[in-house]
């Protein structure tokens, strides 16, 4: 379940000649706020599709919410802040199931004039998006969006997907429609078995119309069918991670801060209600986390399920920092039973260093 080793990351947001490697089935990113690690999940996430730039302004609208930002300006927001360059250039490349994928997007920012514009003179992007796998010959596509432009088309047949990935923001949990999304797919039972990880006493969920509203009811051995609102954080966190487990089976899960909406108290029984099912459903993980509390639990679970060569050979702490200049973003990685142990030793600060 290791889809993905490496990655290198040159021109999107604030990363410059980035390289990451040695990624592992579970992967950890910590660091300070404005380093990088939601912008690495979303470079992880744009080779899903990588000749797309539908797809890569999609994904780059995630952090936005729902608001209505135009494509330009996403578009804009996602390159390098570096004005010495009037053209603009975005590299990503990764191995992927060995095989490497890369997308490269080049654009210059000019003015155009619009006959039917209202200020008739309106900015845009033009350039090209060129996908390169040593599995598929290169394609490129030309590129082109203006500060009009509404609509962007994804032809996903074309960009040669090399794996399933799957996103979750830090508020998703309170969306009940992925359940839905899972049943109606057809994957009830592995939902029902996922959640089965957790408390073997489940036996059942339903989603039930009640008005105007749609509510998740739990079927328990013991309590009968309850909704899920009658439940503690930990439950009600992983019905919704178990749906997106289901969701990326032998596939890629990238998760934003993780701790939120768990209270501290059932971290753990969280992390190792996850990690078994990460392993079963053969899911590799990306999750960034603020939290040092999280960081500990998900690293004591790891070891109390798996052991010292689990920690080893399958779980990663990457902290990122910025470095003197803003492009630079410094990386450690350390192999979980390394974290570990300088965590159990040393109480040894993870989530950012000294430069």
């Amino acid at each position: 379940m290791r889809y993905i080793n490496s990655i290198h990351i040159n021109g999107f947001r604030g990363f410059k000649d980035f390289e990451l490697s040695d990624l592992k089935d579970i992967n950890i990113l910590v660091g300070e706020n404005n380093t990088g690690k939601t912008s690495l999940l979303e470079a992880i996430h744009i080779m899903e599709y990588p000749g797309e730039i539908g797809h890569y302004v999609n994904v780059c609208r995630q952090r936005e919410g729902k608001g209505k930002t135009s494509h330009y300006n996403i578009f804009e927001n996602s390159l390098s802040k570096d004005n010495s360059k009037v053209l603009k250039e975005v590299e990503i490349s990764a191995n992927i199931e060995n095989f490497k994928k890369s997308s490269y997007i080049k654009v210059e920012n000019i003015d155009i004039i619009k006959s039917s514009s209202k200020s008739s003179i309106v900015k845009a992007f033009k350039g090209v998006i060129e996908y390169y796998s040593n599995r598929n010959l290169t394609s490129e596509k030309k590129l082109y969006i203006d500060e009009e432009t509404d609509s962007l088309s994804i032809n996903k047949a074309e960009s040669f997907s090399p794996v399933k990935i799957t996103r979750v923001m830090p508020f998703d949990h309170i969306d009940k429609e992925i359940v839905n999304i899972v049943i109606k797919a057809g994957k009830k039972q592995d939902l029902i078995g996922a959640l089965k990880i957790f408390d073997k006493e489940i036996i059942g969920i339903e989603n039930i119309k009640e008005g105007n509203e749609i509510k998740t009811y739990i079927d328990h051995k013991t309590t009968g069918l309850l909704p899920i609102s009658a439940y503690g954080d930990g439950l009600k966190k992983v019905v919704y991670l178990s749906s997106v487990i289901v969701e990326a089976m032998d596939g890629i899960l990238l998760i934003d801060e993780i701790e939120t909406a768990i209270h501290y108290s059932a971290l753990r029984e969280v992390f190792k209600w996850m990690i078994e099912a990460a392993n079963q459903y053969k899911v590799q993980i990306f999750a960034t986390t603020h939290s040092s509390e999280a960081l500990d639990a998900l690293l004591e679970c790891s070891m109390e399920l798996k052991g010292d060569k689990y920690l080893e050979d399958s779980v990663n702490v990457i902290t990122l920092k910025k470095g003197d200049d803003y492009y630079n973003t410094k990386v450690r990685l350390l192999d979980g039973h390394k974290a570990y142990k300088f965590r159990e030793d040393f109480n040894m600060e993870l989530r950012g260093w000294k430069v």
